[in-house]
């Protein structure tokens, strides 16, 4: 798969750490150990997307889930748990850091958010529970109109899982949600 436009990528971290990132598509799944060359692992575009994530600051597995039905989770979900098994030993033994990100959907009622997808993220949830997985979470807002890159909202829709300088750092829309 050809790597993703430079263009595409909104203004933010993502967009600053391109040369350096693997960038992860929607409903595609990527392992990347880290190296001098290639520090991060990212993704774009969430529009009620999940994202699930295991990283440590030797490598990381990011899941760009999207909303395409339960049989397209799970098919996602057992990809993820097979790459999770190939590297569990070698990536991601004592340190290792499971993440869930979803969104939160505007109601069109003032400022009132709702889970988006809540049967998706329930399978996401169970699979990572019989992976002996319990992952921290973290919410991003949206409303149904299509997201447009904005320099006023720097990362919007994007995760960026950073491990420059032997530091691990999990960003959602260019807010840092974790660091070790």
């Amino acid at each position: 798969m050809d790597p993703v436009p430079e263009k595409e990528l909104p203004h933010g971290l993502l967009l600053d750490a391109y040369k350096r990132t693997l960038i992860v598509r929607m409903d595609d799944i990527q392992f990347q150990p880290f190296s001098d060359q290639t520090t991060a692992i990212g993704t774009y575009a969430l529009r009620a997307c999940s994202v699930v994530i295991v990283a440590s600051r030797v490598g990381a597995i990011l899941a760009h889930v999207a909303p395409l039905g339960d049989e397209a989770t799970g098919k996602i979900m057992d990809r993820f748990k097979d790459l999770y098994r190939k590297h569990r030993l070698s990536y991601f033994g004592a340190e290792r850091h499971p993440w869930v990100v979803t969104g939160l959907i505007h109601t069109g009622n003032d400022d009132i958010y709702q889970e988006a997808l809540p049967d998706m993220n329930n399978i996401i949830n169970q699979r990572l529970e019989l992976m002996a997985l319990q992952p921290s979470s973290t919410k991003y807002k949206f409303k149904v109109q299509l997201a447009e890159h904005s320099p006023q909202f720097p990362g919007k829709g994007t995760v960026l899982v950073d491990a420059a300088n032997e530091l691990l750092k999990i960003y959602v829309e260019d807010q840092l949600v974790y660091s070790s």
